[in-house]
């Protein structure tokens, strides 16, 4: 086997030797990317568009030809000392293409990495120092590092500014004396591995969540039993540890375990299979809430470049709400919504719409209120006009998560999540399982689809399927309470 590592597959082997194994040996079992990744890959495509911009003499290399092709024509283009776009260069085993390589000087170059995040993390020093690596092996003198990133602090006012949206840090030093020393060695590690006629078993870890997610994890996770210890709530050590002391189940964990107050009553649900309930402490949560009361839930999308004036990279920008309104305790709830259309800004008319809704008086009712308030707050910036109403607003919010996070209640089958999707199908028996449109990311990323692009032809159906699964969210907030306010104490 001619065993050529990528870039990319040199930060696979770096997380896991047996995810690059598959990679080359059985590609076909690792799944496709799933729509919410893919999107994050595009939103990278995207970014890097708009680097090319600071760049306006570069050329970007054709690599619709062969791999010898790209190489020629890269040789080519070093030649003429012009800035590169995707330069390709192989070094014995290695082979990369940079985003950008920036003539300097009589013979030297700067290597820049563009990234589509705000902040840098050690797999992004790993990732060019293993370009430097390869570049300087190739025979090119590279004079600095770079790693490009988004600056969340720009605020978008007319077109685009590239030289604002990014961030330039130069990591020259790093690179140089640390990250690019250790690659020839790993290199031959990794070669090795996938030369094998089998995979090595590096047992699973944190390493199968960091720095990026798995496409291996259901794959090597799979002997774990359905109810295992890794559904201890908000635990990452533990079950680790259980684990390698074989010791799977959640209903099995030993008592001399020291558990935290919430795992405990989580352990103890499941060795029972009943639910926890305190009744003083729900009653407590449940005599805050004042008629008439407003549950409310937006949606929202973000992107790495702002659409919009006044906004800025990864902005949330809330484009659906959903607002049941309970006029006194009992009664049956009256619902409105709004769902944006076309591709102005729509936030102006999502807090118009909104005004209009949520009166003077009563509870403002939210699962995980504090983002639903953000959304609110930075609406306020641009629109000034509706401070005052989001400052009232906040002064009557109510969190219906808090109850659950401060384990008033646990039901075995949250499965040591607090999340709504989890809460409402063991209080109400409703549940997203089957709708088309199931949670936010979803949501956000079909919204944008029919919204922003030209794969529209089902944009009716997608509004729909938008208006139902947000109405669920807020009908299921109110089918809460009422049931919390019937449930007797079966557990305290």
């Amino acid at each position: 086997m001619n065993i050529r590592i990528s870039k990319s597959k040199y930060l696979n082997g770096l997380q896991c030797k047996k995810l690059l194994w598959y990679r080359y040996n059985e590609p076909e079992a690792i799944p496709e990317p799933d729509a919410a990744t893919q999107a994050i890959f595009d939103q990278g495509h995207l970014v890097g568009d708009y680097a090319k911009k600071l760049f306006p003499t570069g050329v970007e290399i054709d690599h619709t030809g062969s791999f010898e092709l790209g190489l020629k024509s890269t040789q080519e283009l070093i030649a003429k000392r012009v800035p590169i776009f995707e330069a390709a260069l192989a070094y014995k085993n290695c082979y990369a293409r940079a985003d950008v390589l920036e003539p300097v000087g009589k013979d030297k170059w700067d290597l820049i990495e563009v990234k589509s995040s705000t902040e840098l993390k050690d797999v992004n020093y790993h990732d060019i120092g293993f370009q430097y690596y390869l570049y300087t092996g190739a025979g090119l003198k590279i004079d600095k590092c770079y790693l490009m990133c988004i600056d969340n602090t720009y605020v978008r006012k007319g077109d685009i500014e590239p030289d604002k949206l990014f961030q330039k840090i130069d990591v020259t030093e790093e690179i140089k004396n640390t990250y690019s020393k250790t690659i020839e060695d790993n290199v031959a590690e990794l070669v090795k591995a996938v030369a094998a006629d089998t995979y090595i078993e590096p047992g699973i870890g944190a390493h199968c969540s960091d720095p990026y997610a798995c496409p291996l994890i259901d794959k090597c996770w799979s002997f774990l039993p359905e109810r295992n210890v890794c559904l201890l709530y908000r635990n990452r050590k533990l079950p680790l540890i259980l684990i390698e002391e074989g010791i799977l189940e959640l209903a099995k964990i030993p008592e001399h375990y020291e558990l935290n107050e919430k795992n405990h009553i989580q352990v103890n649900c499941e060795k029972t299979g009943k639910p926890y309930f305190d009744a003083e402490r729900m009653q407590e949560f449940l005599d805050t809430i004042e008629y008439p009361a407003y549950y409310m839930d937006f949606e929202t999308f973000r992107s790495a470049i702002p659409l919009f004036d006044g906004s800025s990279p990864y902005q949330q920008i809330p484009f659906q709400f959903s607002v049941h309104v309970v006029k006194e305790k009992g009664a049956n709830p009256e619902h409105y919504s709004f769902l944006a259309d076309g591709t102005n800004d729509p936030r102006p008319e999502f807090m118009a719409k909104l005004n209009d809704v949520i009166g003077t008086e009563g509870s403002v009712i939210a699962y995980n209120a504090g983002f639903e308030m953000n959304i609110l707050k930075k609406c306020s910036e641009i629109l000034p006009q509706y401070a005052n109403w989001v400052s009232s607003i906040e002064k009557r919010m109510i969190d219906l998560l808090q109850p659950f996070r401060d384990f008033a209640y646990y039901h075995p089958r949250q499965d040591g999540s607090c999340s709504l999707k989890k809460v409402l199908p063991v209080l109400t028996g409703k549940s997203y399982d089957d709708m088309e449109i199931g949670d936010g990311e979803i949501a956000s990323s079909e919204y944008c689809r029919v919204t922003f692009t030209e794969d529209n032809e089902d944009k009716s159906k997608v509004r729909k399927l938008l208006e139902e699964y947000c109405g669920l969210d807020t009908m299921g907030m109110v089918d809460i309470v009422e049931k919390l306010s019937k449930i007797e104490n079966k557990g305290g």
